[in-house]
């Protein structure tokens, strides 16, 4: 079991908020064997052990809980109009949306040679960001979705940790359209992770009210984690705190596509817990450390801080899981999830904020050094990996993972980079490649494809769609509505979209363009552009 001390501003994000301007973190295995000033005397197994300074500020590993990962192969979408809510924009009446986002993924969902990258790629891009836990990519058959991949960033739906159990983020399409057996489903120990009121008009708000299914009795519970939220009013919100349920916002996506997003004064106000997931690519930030930074701007004038959006992804996303017994901050006994900054001025929940994937020094899941530079993963006992560069910056990222799924263990960046690039460059060529989106509902005996639910009818939905007086709210089953919409479309030859944002001026200019997103909001963003 190795042991490991790394030394620099620490914040612990524990009851008390803890910031210890000079400290100590001491790793042993995968767990924190204390967290103490440099003026502390050491622990007694680390008399040995020379603590590295890491000349940063040290943060819990970051938790997201909603984020499409699979999608992050593609490049921001140029949203065309706005919309009222998630089946507009997702259905066949927007053949634009389908040509770039759906329809690629469509292809590439399919391809065996492409899942790995794919898988890969978001995996690493979830990395150089600081998130350590995430949603993880299902893979589906013609039975079904049938498993996760095991990768090296946490999980979500498949942790494999009996201290961390597991959430689910589908539901049947028969319990998603039953108000007492969705309610039943609820009742029961798994949290589920599903979209709420996804949109800013009555057919998005009567996805709440739906909840309301008999006199005195709500379809919610602590085990109720919605997405999104952004049709309900602060009276929805007393609501659901009151029968214990917590939210995910994102920010950047509901700005894109409705140029409205929660109203998240009134969700604190409420006792909401809430949380922060960057949705997915084309519509969302690349990673955490982006939604920090929209999150803050979308919360200008009220009275929420830097420390409370840090909150949203370390303690609050840990204690909605359950899983706050053993994750989600800098203390004694709990797995050792953190993220080095490279600073230590100012304000330490700014520092984070506004850092960008350059200034990650370092990133260690389950005490395993995972991403970082040379000098800091050498310090937390890794000896290698595969080199990356980031704004000219080397940064080396450690795949080792004995328990790692074999379909993308042998998979190295440059190699899902060649395989994703060819592939997204094929799509304007399928009869010299082979590569068409086909009219088939669902993958032939012993195929896999990526479970995607514009792509896919698994027989899940991710969000509950119950009668509302006597009519089911809309059902969510966007590939069949592409099916329907006849004969599939021309895709064009597509460009990989990069890694991190810091190496993407094109993400901030297009931003900037935006026609949903507040101008003050959109300005801001561009500003951010490297140069």
């Amino acid at each position: 079991m190795s042991s490991y001390a790394l030394r620099g501003r620490v914040v612990t994000m524990n009851a008390a908020r803890t910031v210890l301007q000079d400290g100590i973190i001491y790793v042993s295995g995968n767990t924190i064997v204390d967290v103490r000033p440099t003026t502390a005397a050491r622990p007694r197994h680390f008399a040995s052990v020379t603590p590295q300074h890491t000349h940063g500020t040290i943060y819990p590993g970051m938790i997201e809980l909603h984020n499409h990962l699979p999608y992050g192969v593609l490049q921001l979408w140029k949203v065309p109009k706005k919309y009222g809510n998630r089946d507009q924009w997702s259905g066949p009446s927007t053949p634009d949306y389908h040509r770039l986002v759906s329809g690629p993924m469509g292809v590439l969902g399919r391809d065996p040679d492409v899942i790995p990258a794919i898988v890969r790629y978001v995996e690493v891009r979830c990395l150089l960001g600081g998130t350590t836990t995430s949603q993880g990519v299902a893979l589906a058959s013609n039975a079904g979705i049938i498993k996760h991949f095991k990768g090296i960033v946490r999980n979500v739906e498949s942790t494999g940790d009996p201290a961390l159990p597991p959430a689910a983020t589908h539901i049947a399409d028969v319990i998603a359209a039953d108000a007492e057996r969705f309610h039943q489903r609820l009742s029961g120990s798994q949290k589920l992770i599903l979209h709420l009121s996804e949109g800013t008009d009555a057919s998005a708000h009567k996805h709440f009210l739906a909840l309301h299914y008999a006199p005195d009795k709500w379809a919610i519970t602590p085990n109720l984690i919605g997405i999104h939220c952004v049709a309900f009013t602060p009276e929805d919100f007393a609501t659901f705190a009151g029968l214990g349920g917590s939210m995910v916002w994102s920010p950047l996506s509901n700005l894109l596509l409705y140029g409205a997003t929660a109203d998240i004064a009134s969700a604190i106000a409420a006792g909401v817990p809430v949380a922060l997931g960057s949705d997915w690519a084309p519509s969302g930030s690349k990673n955490l450390l982006g939604e920090l930074k929209v999150a803050r701007l979308a919360a200008a004038g009220t009275a929420i801080s830097s420390r409370d959006l840090l909150a949203m992804v370390t303690v609050n996303p840990a204690k909605m899981l359950g899983w706050d017994a053993t994750l989600g901050s800098l203390d004694k006994g709990k797995r050792a999830d953190l993220v080095v900054v490279g600073a230590t001025g100012g304000d330490p929940y700014d520092t984070l904020v506004d850092a960008t994937e350059a200034d990650l020094e370092l990133v260690v899941i389950d005490g395993v050094a995972r991403c970082g530079s040379a000098l800091r993963m050498k310090a937390a006992g890794s000896a290698g990996g595969e080199r990356l560069e980031v704004a000219g910056r080397t940064h080396i990222v450690n795949f080792t993972d004995a328990s790692a799924d074999p379909l993308v263990a042998g998979v190295s960046v440059a190699e899902s980079i060649r395989r994703l690039s060819i592939a997204l460059h094929d799509l304007g060529e399928p009869q010299a490649t082979g590569r068409q989106l086909t009219a088939a509902t669902a993958p032939a005996e012993g195929q896999v494809w990526l479970a995607l639910e514009d792509v896919l009818d698994t027989g899940q939905s991710v969000r509950p769609h119950l009668p509302y007086r006597g009519r089911v709210t809309e059902p969510d089953f966007p590939a069949r509505n592409l099916l329907a919409a006849g004969p599939p479309l021309p895709l064009p030859s597509l460009p990989l979209d990069p890694l991190t944002a810091v190496d993407n001026p094109g993400f901030y200019e297009l931003l900037g363009t935006e026609r949903n997103l507040p101008p003050a909001i959109a300005a801001s963003l561009l500003a951010l552009a490297p140069h």
